[in-house]
């Protein structure tokens, strides 16, 4: 065993010194549970040591999980104004508004707004290019008006009248305001759960909005996203619900699934996943065990220096834990395997959906089992009406999925697999450099993550790199493999799964169907900030940390000075995206916060 490196075994099996009055059965029972299941995504090995590790409850109220989007230029993604912008104009669109449009034409123009007068024709000018450049002025001064050049006893004139209640929304968007953008500040909703109700509310597709990367469901995140032909009033309007139901300050926000929209601005591109810095975390960790200005101390300077294991966190494999082995079939070509899986039970699951499953399981009748579900348009709902329709076609049914579901399925067990190579090589080598390994090419400027421009390190470069700058890549028929014993880990742990190395580490028709091209991602990652914080306080809801809820809502938070018994720890940290911070709680913790 390498040195620096703490074995899983001899963390489960030490003595935590544990204070809290629980039965000592129950709590071993608990432990191995949690150990069991981090094991099943193979999160097995630490990095940091000289610290006490800390525990606590993560998570207890909404308000305990706060999420900052870093932009690409380093400015913190916080909403500060609620107020809709207007459209801009085409550049040149109001120098011909006031070119063409008088005074006394204007004025004319408002009585029509206001419905004093229906409709007025104007003379018409000889020549096509000035009756369309009068033209283009009316449609500038309001996007309400409709104007026609007609002939009446042989005299043209051009006829001014409001448009029609179905032709009003097709408002004419500059080639450089296509896109609106704003920050999304939400609660109790994953940003996929919250684009959805974007777009249902507002009668749009899901996939007219992009965003650069998901937030956690359970917490208030902020983050910037963008829709294609939309208008920030539309938007704004949106807020109204919530506003109106939290107007009074001496009252709790109420933190429903919700979410408040501003600071908008026009732009001619859509936004692109990766399209984000990082992130900055506040969590505040509940009913935690006594610990020490030193220990803390001593847990910062462990993480600073040493970094924390870049796994992939359980979310990425799904509520129910499987979508690395749904994952694992597609690739094979397994799609009954894929479907059963995907329809197995789960006490995740929401009730109609849960009823739906087991029906199917029960009695194999799709037609029936798809009819207990009050919305069909979700996963199992879409297989299940598959299956009614196809009956046993299961490459059908996974292929009735958004491409992107499949790549997600495909990617989870690309990242399950990561997770393995990764421990075994700590098992192995530890936190050390070793020839073979791989670096991100000087100069490349290429994301190391994504970047194909890879250089293997020879014996003389060894000393001239730490374990941060190794970067392991996800299997994939496009990658380069290290050029050591790692290159084998690959081969044993897929050979593990059951699974051919060929149809992942080679190319060919599978992985590239299923986008399973492979990407590059660092060992280790360190916090690019981290402080922590004891508070004290008395009631299991007591408010610990201001948000930016608070802020827009203009509601002051103080806090008192509390001697209560219990302890809360306040975690702010900054990490790059891609990192989990669930993984740097899990260092910090040994696996134990709840």
């Amino acid at each position: 065993m390498a040195t620096g490196v703490l074995p899983l075994k001899d963390i489960v099996s030490e003595k935590l010194g544990m204070k809290r009055e629980l039965d000592n059965d129950v709590f071993q029972a608990s432990k191995k549970q949690k150990v069991s299941r981090t094991l099943d995504f193979g999160l097995s090995e630490y990095t940091c040591s000289g610290f006490n590790p800390i525990f606590g409850h993560l998570k207890n109220r909404m308000e305990d999980f706060l999420v900052t989007e870093i932009s690409p230029t380093s400015q913190e993604i916080r909403l500060k104004s609620l107020q809709p912008i207007d459209l801009p104009s085409e550049p040149g669109a109001e120098n011909v508004v006031l070119a063409n449009l008088t005074d006394d034409i204007k004025e004319k123009l408002a009585s029509i707004l206001s419905q004093e007068r229906s409709v007025i024709d104007f003379p018409a000018a000889e020549s096509k290019e000035e009756r369309t450049s009068f033209h283009k002025a009316v449609s500038g001064y309001s996007g309400k008006l409709a104007s026609q050049t007609v002939t009446e006893d042989g005299v043209s004139l051009v006829r001014v009248k409001l448009k029609e209640q179905r032709e009003r929304t097709g408002i004419k968007y500059p080639k450089d305001a296509k896109t609106v953008h704003f920050t999304l500040l939400k609660w109790n909703l994953s940003t996929a759960d919250a684009v959805m109700k974007l777009s249902q509310l507002l009668r749009v597709k899901p996939n007219s909005f992009n965003y650069g990367g998901l937030k956690d469901k359970r917490g208030i995140t902020s983050q910037r996203v963008s829709c294609r032909f939309m208008t920030a009033r539309r938007l704004a309007g949106l807020n109204k619900s919530f506003l109106q139901k939290n107007t009074d300050a001496s009252q709790p926000i109420q933190f429903e699934k919700s979410f408040l929209l501003g600071d908008f601005s026009y732009h001619r591109e859509e936004m692109k996943l990766g399209d984000i810095g990082g992130n900055n975390f506040t969590i505040v960790l509940r009913d935690c065990e006594e610990t020490t200005e030193e220990n803390l101390e001593n847990l910062k300077n462990s993480l600073l220096k040493t970094g924390f294991i870049n796994y992939f966190g359980m979310q990425r494999f799904g509520n129910c834990g499987n979508t690395h082995l749904i994952g694992k079939c597609i690739l094979k070509r397994d799609y009954e395997g894929a479907v059963k899986l995907i329809l197995t039970p789960s006490p995740s699951q929401k009730p109609d959906i849960r009823a739906a499953v087991e029906k199917y399981s029960e009695t194999g009748n799709a037609g029936d089992a798809v009819m207990l579900l009050r919305n069909k348009n979700n996963i199992e709902g879409l297989v299940l009406a598959s299956l009614a329709l196809n009956g046993k076609n299961y490459k059908q049914a996974i292929k009735t999925l958004h491409y992107k579901q499949q790549t997600l399925y495909t990617h989870a067990f690309q990242s399950y697999v990561w997770n393995r190579v990764v421990s075994r090589r700590i098992q192995r080598f530890g936190t050390s450099v070793i020839p073979g390994d791989l670096v991100e090419k000087e100069g490349d400027g290429t994301p190391q993550w994504k970047s194909k421009a890879v250089r293997v390190l020879k014996e003389e470069d060894v000393g001239n790199h730490g374990i941060g700058d190794i970067i392991m890549p996800l299997p994939g028929c496009e990658v380069t493999l290290p050029s050591n014993e790692c290159a084998e880990f690959y081969k044993e742990i897929l050979a593990e799964e059951d699974f051919p190395a060929e149809y992942l580490l080679e190319e060919n028709s599978v992985a590239k169907e299923f986008n399973a091209r492979g990407a590059y991602r660092p060992i280790i990652f360190t916090p690019l900030a981290f402080e922590s914080e004891m508070l004290r306080y008395s009631g299991e809801n007591d408010k610990l940390t201001a948000t930016d809820v608070d802020v827009v809502l203009g509601r002051e938070f103080k806090r008192e000075e509390d001697q209560g018994e219990r302890l809360a720890l306040k975690l702010s940290f900054s990490l790059p995206k891609s990192c989990y911070a669930t993984m740097l709680l899990r260092e910090v913790s040994r696996g134990r916060i709840e």
